[in-house]
């Protein structure tokens, strides 16, 4: 039998090592807490903030008025980019955390910054108020704001494994010592999850860890989870093999001076309208309408083995791609290498595109918008427990156009500031010893399990199953078959074998609860997009290609009870915008005419 081999004390518990975590960190240190911070990675290299590809921001407004921050553009005010939001959300959203997000991001956004400069870190400024940045830049910016914040404590190399509660409330959460091989009973006054979202398909753009832990172990915990059904994706690499996950194709589509013509596995060109390809290089609009129109010639068997297509450049000469790439290149210089991106070489995918004259792409997982149900406190609605960043769900309703990382650090630092004053008042509860017990006996389960899956098998069946279910555009057959697949799943997941048996180091171990969880998220994604019948935001169902504002204008919420998924259908809060008119629209023509999609000033103050 395993058990406990010591107990950490906190006011505060910090679950995650990305951007959410270190600013909820930062927070609840300043407001007085005792803080401890668990992450399974290393504090600022860990999770998905090290591959940020992009930028982050506030609105002009503030940029200008109060950080005086030359080429602001002041136009860009509050209130326009509250509106964005809402309504690239499909009024989706909890008008009330968009509030909060436009209101308080402008501090934290520019302490990020300072914390990166601090460092020499780069952080390049473009209008009306965002700055490029890279994942390593920001990563270390966190970790410095973390360090010379006292009154943090950090477990590094500690994957959570579950939380644990006592009288009603979350009272902490048992973490395993990847290295040491050690089980750590953490205990605190409030727990807060920063550990980001879930990726369960085989093509993931660049994310690195997106297992689902918080969302699952929050609904275990009795949290609910929303907006499950709303995934998005990006144009991602297939080819070359070194390369395969990176949004370089995509960050190459975002340059106006780069150009391609889309074809299908048998070089059939694509047709998708020219106002999306336009898009492409101002809107970030274009995610979703890549997603609709290739998404139809995917689900037409058009696609190649691996579920892509191809950017064809045969029309193109070599000056001509050099020109393309020239531009790619400028634009990274000064954050990498020259010619390079992250550590991948574009001289080489130049080359490989010149000789070969196409390359193969396909859409990667890049962000999910659901997830734990919180308020504007981010509260989950469980006592003592609070989640922040791509883990929770509800300022982007059903499409994610403003920033992620502007997302995770301003609503890190909301939940630390309010687990701090909270857990001020209050004594520590006792975890309940069924509650230790369970969670223990989740891991010794999995040591004990004999003749089943292996942890590969387990994987390559949910990677192949959510290819075939969530995907870009979806029907009431494919979700219900693969419903049914994801069930019977969960029953062989429960005998899932590991080689190794032991605590220390065992990747394998830790992959299998990775796996439980994110099969968790893929069920209820599943069970939400089955349920809504229209197409809205990021969930395209081929069957209903309308937006259906009489029936749909509504979040889909589930809760745990005795081990089932129950669905209901929840209002979205509304504070300045009204509802859509309730109608029906089609889809196309409501993405084509409609004012919709942050633009991305960079490119389009250069055209």
């Amino acid at each position: 039998m395993i058990n406990v081999s010591r107990k950490i004390t906190a006011d505060v518990l910090v679950i995650g090592g990305g951007g959410a975590a270190c600013t909820a960190a930062v927070a609840a240190a300043r407001g007085g807490a005792k803080v401890v911070m668990v992450s399974k990675g290393k504090v600022g290299n860990s999770g998905n903030t090290i591959m940020i590809g992009g930028s982050y921001g506030m609105d002009g407004e503030s940029a200008f008025y109060d950080y005086k921050i030359p080429g602001a553009d002041p136009s860009f005010t509050r209130e326009e980019m509250f509106k964005s939001i809402v309504n690239d959300g499909f009024n989706l959203s909890d008008q009330r955390m968009v509030e909060q997000f436009v209101e308080e991001s402008p501090r934290i956004v520019y302490e990020v910054k300072q914390w990166g400069e601090e460092l020499g870190e780069k952080f390049g400024f473009y209008p009306p108020a965002n700055w490029d940045v890279t994942g390593r830049s920001m990563g270390k910016a966190l970790l410095n704001g973390v360090r010379k914040t006292p009154g943090i404590e950090i477990y590094e190399d500690v994957a959570v494994t579950d939380l644990l509660k006592g009288g009603g409330r979350v009272t902490g959460a048992l973490g395993m010592d990847l290295l040491g091989g050690k089980l750590i009973q953490f205990e605190a006054k409030a727990t807060i999850l920063g550990t980001g979202g879930f990726q369960p398909y085989t093509l993931k753009s660049t994310n690195t860890d997106s297992t689902g832990d918080g969302q699952a172990m929050a609904y275990r915990a009795g949290a609910k989870l929303a907006d499950m059904e709303f995934m998005l994706f990006m144009v991602t690499a297939i080819e070359p093999n070194e390369i395969k996950g990176s949004i370089l194709p995509a960050l190459c589509t975002f340059r106006a001076a780069f150009d391609y013509d889309p074809v299908d596995a048998q070089g059939r060109k694509i047709e998708v309208p020219e106002k999306v390809r336009e898009m492409e290089s101002v809107s970030e609009l274009c995610k979703v309408l890549d997603m609709y129109y290739y998404g139809k010639v995917l689900n037409e068997g058009r696609g190649t083995e691996n579920g892509g297509f191809y950017f064809d450049f045969s029309r193109f000469t070599d000056e001509e791609i050099d020109r393309m790439f020239d531009a790619v290149m400028e634009h990274f210089d000064g954050f990498y290498k020259h010619g390079f991106y992250h550590g991948e070489n574009i001289t080489e995918y130049r080359d490989l595109i010149k000789k070969k004259r196409r390359i193969e792409v396909g859409f990667g997982g890049e962000y999910s918008v659901g997830g734990v149900h919180t308020d504007e406190n981010m509260d989950t609605g469980v006592a003592g427990l609070y989640a922040a960043g791509e883990v929770g769900c509800g300022a982007f309703g059903a499409m994610r156009v403003a920033d992620a990382v502007t997302e995770m650090i301003v609503q890190g630092y909301k939940a630390g500031e309010v687990a701090a004053r909270r857990a001020a008042e209050e004594t520590q509860t006792e975890t309940d010893e069924a509650e230790l017990r369970r969670a223990l006996g989740a891991i010794e389960s999995v040591l004990s399990n004999k003749g089943g899956l292996t942890v590969g098998q387990i994987r390559k069946k949910l990677q192949k199953i959510s290819d075939d279910t969530l995907k870009l555009l979806r029907t009431e057959e494919t979700l219900a078959d693969g419903l049914k697949r994801f069930e019977e799943l969960q029953k062989e997941m429960e005998h899932v074998t590991v080689a190794h048996k032991g605590l220390v180091y065992n990747l394998e171990l830790l992959e299998a609860l990775q796996l439980k969880n994110l099969l968790t998220c893929s069920v209820v994604a599943t069970k939400m997009a089955l349920m809504r019948k229209e197409s809205r935001g990021l969930h395209l169902r081929e069957d209903y290609p309308f937006i259906d504002n009489e029936n749909w204008q509504v979040r889909l919420v589930s809760r745990l009870e005795d081990g089932e998924d129950l669905l209901e259908k929840e209002v979205p809060v509304v504070t300045r915008i009204p509802f859509r008119k309730p109608e029906k629209v089609d889809y196309e023509t409501f993405i084509l005419t409609e004012d919709l999609g942050m633009k991305n000033m960079e490119d389009a103050g250069k055209n």
